[in-house]
């Protein structure tokens, strides 16, 4: 399968698997999990305050910025990392093909939740028992997609609009029908300055190319316009269309 992501909550287990069933898959780790056990090994605050915004960071430049502090205050944070999380665990090494950006692995834990009812059966009636879980949400996923309508899904329209408002701190200049430069203001001074191509579905933040949605600098853009046509600025992943494929 192409741009394939497995993300695992460092087991090392299930790590030596997945490179032997899945060689050409993107293999992430759970932040969350990673920060549990930095946790156990350095004390303080300063990695708590750079490591979220690294892991968050898009952008090589800026992951860098935040990991220079924080090997500043844990010179052996760097071999203790490749020792034990080796696996990609910030969105500035994410494949943007992709097009997801979860740092943690909360769907495990949803899943975790979803089974935990029989967890303690016997293997083959466990087994069982979630094959007749997933046969009545499948049903369930077919209905709602029967009602739905457009491109896009409409939660992330409605993300999307929500993420919309607030935005007088990033001012756009257009430079050509589809690109503009978006500065960022902070007590009216410029703090950044961000390039956007709409036609590309690109921004120099890099959060539109991981996640597949308009970063808040491309969103300053696009709402700019009148009635803006949001749909067409969102990657096909979080289509209606494959929405309906993956219940199918």
């Amino acid at each position: 399968m192409n741009h394939l992501a497995i993300c695992t909550d460092a087991c090392k287990g299930l790590e030596a698997a997945v490179k032997k069933v899945f060689p050409g898959a993107e293999q992430r780790e759970c932040f969350k999990h990673l920060m549990e056990n930095m946790k156990k090994r350095f004390t303080g605050n300063a990695y708590a305050k750079y490591m979220w915004p690294a892991a968050r960071a898009c952008t090589v430049e800026k992951f860098n910025k935040l990991m220079d502090k924080v090997i500043e205050a844990y010179p052996g944070v760097v071999p203790w990392l490749k020792d034990h999380h080796s696996l990609l665990w910030a969105r500035s090494g994410f494949k943007k093909e992709i097009k997801c950006d979860f740092i943690n692995n909360n769907l495990a834990e949803s899943w975790n939740a979803w089974i935990q009812a029989h967890k303690d059966l016997p293997l083959d009636i466990l087994a069982d028992a979630i094959r007749h879980k997933t046969i009545v949400l499948f049903e369930k996923r077919r209905k709602i997609f029967k009602a739905l309508k457009g491109f896009i899904l409409p939660a992330i329209i409605h993300q999307l609009n929500a993420a919309s408002k607030g935005l007088n701190h990033l001012k756009a200049t257009k430079g050509g029908p589809n690109q503009a430069e978006v500065i960022v203001m902070y007590n009216d001074e410029v703090v950044k300055r961000h390039v956007v191509y709409l036609d590309q579905h690109e921004c120099t933040c890099r959060e539109w190319q991981v996640s597949g949605k308009p970063c808040p600098h491309a969103l300053a853009v696009i709402t700019a316009e009148r009635q803006p046509n949001m749909e067409q600025y969102v990657d096909v992943a979080y289509s209606v269309h494959k929405f309906q494929a993956a219940y199918a």
